[in-house]
């Protein structure tokens, strides 16, 4: 795939878990000189982690999990600009993650560049990507309009994606909806939200399966394959509740197969977390159950339980811990019907 724009999972996590780790706002005036209207923050993520696969391969490292560095311009009360910065360890250079141009239109706020589509929340409280953000996250660039009317929040968006229909047109053809109500109480927070895109196919995973050697080598579908998002992220007093709930239309056969014919790819991401403190240190601790059908060939497993804990041991920095076993699909599926667990110790600084 192309640009590979990812929301910044630990910084989310540090605002919806622990209320220590938010991040303060930056006001900017306009007869500032140009340097006090640009905001940078970021954040560093240093990872033990150990494992053992499937097949029963163990291995284990120590790296640096993400490097994340945000920019933000404030061009004007109308204009403003944003640069996302990403390096991750053996698997990202530093590079240019994002890029787009934030403008407000008075009625509605056009945003345009590189930057990740609003489909899906994938909110979490654990160190890995729940498995509805491994599948369906989707980088591109692109046209997006948007409107915020109280607790509603909707947006429209249009893009050229990397992956096209066989014998199309290469123009900007794909589209997709978002639709959430969020509300802030005291004390209760609510994110209940639906999103639509025309064309999962051009997720980052599924593109790159499509395009990789040893899937079709191709980047073209028959047809493009619609996909939806159901997510409720809800908040009362210390408790959190997080849901998300993938689904795909029906792959042709020989694009992403399941036993033999196009899949039809489901994911879901539940987890339950509850805020606490450890003398004086505000703590986090979450169990998540996740599931997936028909995503064997993009190598997801069947089903994964997980547990995380996380402490804010100074101001803006946490020291978390999570554990997570994950069952394959059964051999009859293609896959193998084994278990495999991880580990994962991480340090995350926010700044």
């Amino acid at each position: 795939m192309a640009a590979c724009y990812r929301k910044t999972r630990i910084i989310q996590a540090m605002s919806l878990s622990l209320g220590v780790m938010t991040f303060p706002e930056v006001v900017f005036a306009e007869d500032q000189h140009w340097v006090q209207r640009i905001n940078m923050s970021g954040v560093v993520e240093a990872n033990y982690s150990a494992s053992e696969d499937f097949e029963g391969k163990k291995t284990s490292d120590i790296a640096v999990a993400t490097v994340e560095v945000h920019i933000d311009g404030k061009v004007n009360d109308k204009v403003n600009a944003h640069v996302t910065l990403l390096y991750e360890e053996d698997a990202t250079d530093l590079s240019v993650d994002a890029a787009y141009i934030d403008v407000d239109l008075g009625l509605v706020n056009a945003q345009v560049g590189a930057m990740g589509a609003p489909f899906g929340a994938f909110a979490t409280h654990m160190l890995t990507d729940p498995l509805t953000m491994q599948i369906a996250e989707t980088a591109e660039s692109m046209l997006q309009i948007g409107k915020e009317m109280g607790p509603i929040h909707a947006a429209v968006y249009v893009f050229n994606g990397t992956t096209q229909k066989a014998d199309g047109d290469d123009v900007v053809d794909q589209m997709g909806l978002h639709l959430a109500y969020v509300a802030k109480g005291k004390g209760s927070n609510m994110d209940i939200g639906i999103d639509y895109i025309n064309n999962i196919a051009d997720s980052d995973a599924i593109g790159d399966y499509l395009t990789d050697p040893n899937g079709r080598n191709s980047n073209t579908v028959n047809a493009y394959v619609p996909a939806y998002i159901l997510h409720a992220n809800l908040t009362f007093g210390s408790f959190h509740f997080i849901s998300e709930h993938l689904v795909t239309d029906k792959f042709a056969d020989g694009e992403v197969d399941f036993n033999g014919r196009g899949a039809e790819i489901t994911a879901t991401n539940l987890e339950l977390a509850y805020d606490f403190s450890i003398a004086g240190v505000d703590s986090t601790v979450a169990i998540g159950v996740q599931s997936t059908e028909e995503a064997l060939a993009l190598g997801m497993p069947k089903q994964s339980s997980l547990f995380a804990i996380s402490f804010a041991i100074y101001k803006y920095t946490a020291l978390s811990f999570e554990y997570a076993k994950s069952t394959d699909y059964e051999i009859a599926d293609g896959g193998t019907g084994k278990e495999a667990n991880s580990f994962t110790m991480q340090l995350a600084v926010g700044f």
